[in-house]
């Protein structure tokens, strides 16, 4: 069936802050095993669409769908649960990791049921 492959669908997402329209009416979908990059100058909204998807914000108007099923206004803890997670730059990594190291530090999150040990 088409579209079963779909495993983010992002149809019409807005999200404003005020009079200022941050992401306007995005729409994209992204399939199975699928590389996709959202690229823009500063401002044009980038991190905003990925606050969004992930639960950091609630979108103003639009629809989000991961698996088939919709997870706009889901609290992001749910969102995370679910396998989204997001990263941030980090200006000061810790220098006495690896690059691999550094990014697994995510995976000590609670949902793992315990927390990074030493």
């Amino acid at each position: 069936m088409p579209g079963e492959d779909l495993i983010l669908r992002v149809e019409k997402m807005s999200r404003h802050f005020g009079g200022l329209k941050a992401v306007d009416n995005v729409s994209f979908h992204v399939r199975r095993g699928e590389i996709l990059g959202l690229i823009g100058p500063n401002g044009a909204g980038k991190t905003t669409c990925f606050n969004v998807i992930s639960g950091v914000y609630r979108p103003t108007s639009g629809q989000v769908f991961l698996d088939g099923s919709r997870i706009d206004g889901l609290p992001a803890h749910s969102i995370a649960a679910r396998g989204v997670g997001r990263t941030f730059q980090i200006v000061r990594p810790f220098g006495g990791m690896t690059v691999l190291n550094n990014v697994m530090v995510g995976l000590g999150m609670p949902r793992y049921g315990s927390f990074i040990k030493s």
